[in-house]
């Protein structure tokens, strides 16, 4: 039986779970970004160019480098990775979502970026939950 991250009160979120579901959507988003960028930017409401194809393929490379850290790192007991992934990962979402509000107030993306916040906010909010489930106990 697969271990779950401990709370009293709570129940439990499943690291591996977490960490499965993210890798398919960071994989997922790696896909689109790299093979359908148009997709992003219809999503997004923004004008696709040479310069913006460029970039976006390369956030799709690194999307691939963190769908394999989640898989990878999906089945650890240790706890201590587990801690280092919840940080990385939901700090980088977290990020990612104030961002998205920011550019979406000043006029720099459209309605659909609350699509990717969204995600974000849940992506950074489960992982919290774990790196705060995981906190060594003194």
């Amino acid at each position: 039986m697969k271990r779950m991250c401990g709370s009293i009160g709570r129940k439990a979120i499943s690291f591996q779970n977490v960490c499965s579901a993210v890798a398919a959507i960071f994989l997922a988003l790696s896909v689109t970004l790299i093979a359908l960028p148009d997709v992003v930017y219809w999503l997004f409401s923004l004008q696709g160019n040479d310069l913006g194809n460029f970039l976006t393929k390369r956030a799709g490379v690194l999307f691939l480098g963190l769908s394999i850290l989640c898989f990878l790192a999906r089945n650890s007991d240790n706890s201590e990775v587990r801690r280092i992934v919840s940080a990385s990962v939901g700090t980088a979402t977290c990020v990612m979502a104030l961002l998205g509000i920011y550019e979406l107030a000043r006029g720099n993306a459209g309605a659909g970026i609350l699509v990717a916040v969204f995600i974000e906010i849940v992506v950074a909010a489960l992982f919290l939950r774990i790196w705060i489930q995981t906190a060594p106990v003194k």
